[in-house]
Formats: C-alpha cells, structure tokens, sequence
C-alpha cells in the first residue's frame, strides 16, 4: 500500500500534467501579420530582364504576395513610359536567374497584381521583363532603356 506521501505526489504530479497540456491546448494564436513593403529600383533594356530578392519571414500561414510597377521613365531623359504593358512575376532565384513560377507578360503600370495562392516563409525573386524568357518572335514594348520602380507586398 503506498504512503499517504506517496499518494499525495502522484496526485500533484497528475495535476501538473493536466495543467501543462491544458496550457498546451488553450487559446494561444498565431501572432498576426504585418505586411511589409519592398521598394525595387533598377533599369530594363529593350528585351531585356532584371530580376530582386526579397524573403518573406511570416511563417504561421501562407503570406499574401503581390507586386506593383509604380514608374517606367527612360534612361535618356528621365521621361515617364505610360500606355505600355510590361512582364513581370514571381519565382526562386537558380544560379543567377530567377525562376518564374508565376508571370504576366501584360502587367499594366500601377496595377496591384497577386499571386493566387500567395506564398510561404522563404528567398523570392520578382523579375521585370520586356518579353517572357524563351518566347520566340517577342515584340519588344520597350524603345529604349528604362529605370523602373516596382513594390512587392508580403507578410
């Protein structure tokens, strides 16, 4: 038969378990998001590609993603491009190019445009293009050099 001491401590250790896996299985949540902001800047030859790396840190749900081309201005002058549409999208940097996973070869100036399922915890790559890499007879929207700005949003 175990001692009064004995009973006591299995008790309390008992008590103890419930109470950490209780704790364990409360009410904790996830900390909620903030979205974060990336400016890029760089500068686009006629059929040409440059592409940036970001990371997306928020890792307790999939991360809303989108990217906007805010200015297209030419290299010579600084005179702003309007009434084009230009290439962009998303992918994972390989070597050194960027890996589109997703692309539009038609994104309009000041346009937000998503990734449809978003994207997780990890190093990104949004590329800028005057034609989709590997497209034969591309005709190039560009006349001259460009510098672009464009703002990728994520968690």
């Amino acid at each position: 038969m175990p001692s009064h001491a004995a009973t006591r401590l299995a008790s309390f250790v008992a008590l103890a378990v419930v109470l950490a896996v209780a704790a364990g299985c409360g009410s904790a949540t996830a900390p909620s998001p903030t979205q974060l902001s990336d400016t890029f800047t760089g500068t686009l030859q006629p059929l040409g590609t440059d592409f940036k790396t970001f990371t997306i840190v928020y890792s307790q749900a999939s991360s809303d993603l989108s990217v906007t081309i805010d200015s297209l201005k030419t290299v010579a002058n600084s005179t702003p491009v309007t009434g084009i549409t230009i290439g962009i999208g998303f992918g994972a940097v390989s070597g050194s190019t960027c890996t589109l996973q997703i692309q539009t070869p038609t994104a309009a100036l000041g346009t937000e445009l998503f990734a449809p399922n978003g994207a997780s915890a990890g190093t990104y790559c949004v590329q800028i293009f005057d034609c989709p890499t590997g497209t034969a007879s591309c005709s190039s929207m560009l006349t001259e050099p460009v510098t672009y700005s464009m703002t990728v949003k994520h968690f």
